[in-house]
């Protein structure tokens, strides 16, 4: 269910890029759609507090600390943040992440929420149905169609037209709570469902029997060797990633090597600026949207040079154990293997790995700048 999630979080804020709207910011971080304006097509917007008060004919995608509409959405709304409050019309589904989610307003097709809290007043309305996972719920309002819950708590004091399925410790229904079809329901004891509340049928399912020790123990004994098959296969492809690129950039891999014997501080200087620099700009890349593309692609170059940036140091430290070597491959061979053992180490693993990453990071970037030079000083020789 929630790779469904992230996925469409994907989808809609892909669709969403024909148009951005910070409309009437307070701050640079406040953005505010007020009541007369009307935006033609999809809404995009990050910052503390998000406000609809207009009208957007297309989808809002929010992401910001709290998010509030109170005007008129003629698409979906998918927000993230802190607190999420619905209110005013949404035509289309509402999708939320929030530690609060409030509905009072009207929702044409169906809620999907994740929430610490999640509410329905008094008055509002969902036509389609609910799907929310949830520490506690509340509905005081009309779902007219199903709900379906994972919860701690749940209290019903409106009308569910649909069926009801929970997975809950308790269910409370206030004097209006009605469902009229059926209640399914799952959990550690049977509960005590007042008469005439649910028109349908009620069923109870209780809960999965908790693994007992002898279980638990096997499926951890199941899980380690299963992590240390992962980290062998880890270490493996790392091997075999090493091997290629040393066949094939030989000249360019023993330079990466040699500039950390020779400029070790000027290497490990360029790769901390490297690391923390390069993820900054692909943020402020993607939030102009137009850079979308290019913030993308710089978050996967920068994923693999980190996955790559041991190389270097690897090979440094191969070659300053095997002093008689004079071919990269053995050398680069022992100091990945050796990386990769000292990494399982806690505390210090972590710290070797990401001085090795460092070091790696700067060496590629010197030697990069440096190829390009002298490739454009043959050039003018040339010419």
């Amino acid at each position: 269910m929630k790779g469904r999630i992230y996925l469409l979080i994907l989808v809609l804020l892909i669709s969403s890029l024909p148009i951005v709207a910070f409309a009437d910011n307070d701050q640079t971080t406040n953005i505010v759609i007020k009541q007369d304006e009307s935006l033609p097509k999809d809404f995009f917007g990050a910052g503390d507090s998000i406000r609809n008060h207009g009208t957007v004919q297309g989808d809002v995608f929010a992401a910001s600390g709290e998010f509030e509409n109170t005007g008129t959405v003629k698409g979906d709304i998918l927000a993230v943040g802190r607190s999420s409050v619905i209110d005013g019309m949404v035509e289309g589904d509402v999708r939320v992440a929030s530690g609060t989610v409030v509905i009072e307003g009207e929702v044409e097709k169906n809620v999907t929420a994740f929430a610490g809290d999640f509410s329905m007043a008094e008055g509002a309305a969902v036509d389609g149905s609910i799907n929310v996972f949830a520490g506690n719920i509340i509905i005081d309002g009309i779902v007219g169609g199903d709900l379906r819950s994972g919860a701690g708590t749940a209290q019903i004091n409106g009308v569910v037209k649909g069926d009801v399925w929970l997975e809950t410790d308790q269910i409370n229904f206030g004097p209006n709570g009605k469902i009229e079809g059926n209640l399914v329901y799952s959990s550690e004891r049977e509960l005590q469902i007042p008469e005439g509340v649910v028109a349908g049928k009620v069923e109870y399912k209780k809960s999965q029997i908790r693994i007992n020790d002898e279980a638990k123990k096997k499926a951890e004994e199941g899980i380690k060797v299963m992590h240390i098959v992962w980290k062998a296969a880890g270490i493996a492809a790392y091997l075999i990633i090493a091997t290629i690129l040393t066949l094939l950039f030989s000249r360019f891999m023993l330079g990466t090597a040699d500039t950390i014997q020779r400029k070790p501080w000027h290497a490990i200087g360029i790769g901390l600026v490297a690391l923390i620099v390069t993820p900054v700009a692909a943020i402020l890349f993607m939030i102009t949207v137009i850079g979308i593309p290019l913030g993308v692609i710089s978050f996967v170059l920068y994923g693999l040079a980190i996955y790559l940036a041991q190389l270097p140091g690897a090979l440094w430290l191969g070659r300053l154990i095997l002093k008689g070597e004079e071919k990269p491959l053995l050398p680069i061979l022992l100091g990945v293997f050796i990386l990769r053992l000292v990494s399982f180490i806690p505390y210090l693993g972590g710290f070797v790995s990401f001085l090795a990453v460092s070091f790696g990071m700067g060496a590629y970037l010197i030697n990069i700048v440096d190829a390009i030079q002298n490739s454009k000083g043959l050039k003018v020789i040339e010419e």
